[in-house]
């Protein structure tokens, strides 16, 4: 009887053991972090983001996602690939994009390749293939035959956002997928944007951020917050003291 109790406690600790193994190595969800929140456009924002893939690019869009068709695209390759090109606006949300090839002016066929949403493309014939990086817009395909005598024309349907603010020199993450990067205010009106930040692999974070009148500092915008609260505060309590 004791020997089974022991062997049942041993069986016991061991799979908790490799529950709190599995709770550690479970990997933290991507997140982004604007300082400041708040902002003019051109004004200067630091992004700092963890959780995405390591050792990758990162594209960062500002604004509401835009559904985007590029017609007759520039392409390069021969025989049955890989052919390449790239669209003309990014990051693009993982998951939306499209390339169609249509080889059907000489004798060809209609291809399409879909997205999965972790940057690989899924041919619509068996045994083609393809990627797309998120973060710099640029695709790729192979084929099942040899198309150097075909005339293709490529045409892609993907969602992007309103405003690219992607440095020019890249982002990119470190060993344990996280990054610092120094952003610029768009020029747009004022309001509330989304920030979103996205790697090849289809990692995806946002954060929200205010974009203010120019001229009007952070600094202002404080007080004038301040001073709509107290304003508030005054008129609740004077219309209390009526209603006694």
């Amino acid at each position: 009887m004791k020997k089974k109790f022991c062997t049942i406690s041993m069986v016991a600790s061991l799979m908790l053991l490799l529950f709190s193994v599995s709770i550690l190595t479970v990997k933290a969800a991507p997140e982004i972090t604007l300082t400041p929140s708040i902002g003019e456009p051109d004004d200067s924002v630091e992004v700092v983001g963890t959780g995405f893939a390591p050792d990758t690019t990162v594209g960062i869009g500002v604004g509401a996602e835009v559904v985007t068709t590029d017609e007759n695209m520039t392409y390069s390759g021969t025989g049955v690939g890989p052919y390449a090109g790239k669209v003309s606006h990014w990051p693009i949300k993982p998951g939306s994009f499209v390339l169609n090839v249509d080889t059907t002016m000489s004798g060809g066929i209609i291809s399409t390749y879909t997205d999965d949403g972790d940057g690989t493309l899924s041919g619509s014939f068996e045994g083609a293939f393809g990627d797309i990086n998120y973060t710099t817009g640029e695709w790729s395909r192979t084929s099942t035959a040899d198309l150097t005598d075909l005339v293709q024309e490529y045409s892609a349907t993907y969602t992007c956002y309103e405003c690219n603010v992607t440095v020019s020199e890249g982002i990119f993450t470190d060993s344990v997928g996280a990054f610092t990067v120094n952003i610029t205010v768009p020029s747009v009106v004022n309001g509330e944007y989304s920030v979103t930040a996205i790697d090849e692999l289809g990692n995806v974070a946002t954060s929200g951020f205010e974009v203010i009148p120019e001229g009007l500092s952070f600094g202002v915008v404080v007080i004038l917050s301040a001073l709509a609260v107290i304003v508030a505060t005054l008129v609740f309590r004077k219309r209390s003291k009526i209603d006694k």
